[in-house]
């Protein structure tokens, strides 16, 4: 297979997430991305604009600056993307476990 071709195995799943946590994309909220996405075979990744994060690293993460607020894309390609996905989701649902109230909008 050629670098870039995603096999009929491998399926891409996307998914757009609105950080709702005052804080934002910070370092323990990064660490917690990386290590939910231990256990999954997909490779994952988050986009803010044209900025792209391996969910796999925190400084990828870090890197994004995202803010409370921000709109990323996820996406997940392999034959777990679709758990991956949910998996990320849910802490994003969450707030990430941060008590404070968000100053975002709720997700459309």
């Amino acid at each position: 297979m050629q670098t870039g071709q995603i096999s009929q195995k491998e399926e891409k799943q996307t998914k757009e997430l609105v950080v709702l946590n005052r804080s934002g994309i910070h370092a323990r909220v990064s660490t917690m991305i990386a290590q939910r996405c231990r256990g999954f075979v997909s490779e994952v990744r988050l986009r803010n604009g044209n900025a792209v994060a391996d969910c796999r690293s925190v400084l990828d993460l870090l890197s994004l600056g995202a803010s409370n607020g921000t709109t990323l894309l996820l996406e997940a390609i392999g034959e777990d993307s679709s758990e991956v996905i949910e998996a990320i989701s849910a802490l994003f649902a969450v707030r990430f476990n941060e008590d404070e109230e968000s100053t975002a909008p709720p997700p459309k």
